[in-house]
């Protein structure tokens, strides 16, 4: 493991161009912040065909598999080493991914996993924003899915929206730095239920709070108000028709307010998005450090305007 570092983005691999894009993406992030790259890639042993019946366990799983997975993982991070000068070290793993990807989120000190994911309905698709959106659910760290149906060299058309929601605008603090450029277009969705009364006044004190946030920072912004009952299908239909690059949104899964934020907005977003999703889920934490990039869940202390981030 590599613990000498200021702090790691995570890039689960599986060897092919969905991952590989995401790779990308990682890449200039940790160019910018000084931070190292750890690619993990996980075996699953259920995915084996092995002739035999029923599931491989772990300690069955052929030593020419592990072997073979290993070095060209090696090979990869020696590569990201050589051609990008940035630190990458990789981990191997057997087992269930959602599990394995989380457990090394922690043994390597994680600020961000960055996730290919492949748009569209087949199973392989359905599996990666999956396993997506299960990480969204369990990781210490905000997730960024990137979809593999294009390059995304930055980020300037970014949507944002907000929705009467506990800790709703917790994630400002951690994004403010993929806003702050004079460059990036920046839509706030404001979104309630028409139905509402006391959810629709508590969406205007948070945009209100948002303005303050983004007046400090001096962030050029436009608000959008939407009254809707179908909070996903409204986000991702504005993304479209602002041909935004970047979805940061909040992951409040477990939220006990009425039926228009119980249902699965987190879940929606990143099996159906087409663009960059910044997941960020308000009641995890990281621990506060005394390096030189602090990069916590919740603030981030450095810019990304320079790669146009």
């Amino acid at each position: 493991m590599d613990n000498h570092s200021t702090g790691v983005i995570l890039v689960p691999i599986d060897f092919t161009a969905v991952t590989a894009n995401a790779l990308t993406v990682a890449i200039r992030l940790a160019q910018l912040l000084k931070l190292s790259v750890h690619l993990v890639h996980v075996l699953e042993p259920e995915l084996i065909s092995s002739g035999l019946p029923g599931r491989v366990a772990s300690d069955n799983v052929p030593a020419s598999l592990i072997q073979e997975g290993t070095e060209r993982l090696q090979a990869l991070a020696m590569q990201t080493v050589q051609q990008h000068q940035v630190a990458c070290s990789a981990s191997h793993r057997v087992g269930e991914p959602v599990e394995e990807i989380a457990f090394i989120g922690r043994e390597t000190n994680t600020r961000l996993i960055v996730m290919g994911v492949r748009p569209g309905s087949n199973l392989l698709a359905h599996r990666q924003n999956t396993i997506a959106y299960q990480l969204v659910k369990t990781a210490d760290s905000p997730v960024l899915t990137i979809p593999a149906d294009r390059v995304w060299p930055s980020f300037r058309r970014i949507l944002f929206p907000v929705r009467p929601v506990p800790g709703a605008l917790d994630k400002y603090e951690f994004s403010r730095s993929f806003i702050r450029d004079s460059q990036t277009e920046l839509t706030v969705l404001a979104l309630f239920n028409p139905d509402e009364i006391i959810s629709r006044q508590q969406l205007n004190d948070e945009i209100a709070l948002l303005d303050e946030k983004l007046a400090q920072d001096g962030i050029r912004y436009q608000t959008l108000f939407q009254a809707t009952e179908l909070a996903a299908e409204a986000v991702l239909g504005k993304a479209t028709a602002l041909d935004a690059d970047l979805l940061i949104i909040t992951a409040a899964l477990n939220t006990t307010s009425t039926n228009f934020f119980v249902g699965p907005f987190t879940r929606q977003v990143i099996y159906n998005a087409h663009l960059p999703v910044l997941a960020i889920r308000p009641e995890s934490t990281l621990p506060t450090t005394t390096d030189r990039v602090a990069w916590r869940y919740g603030q981030i202390d450095t810019g990304l305007s320079a790669l146009g981030l």
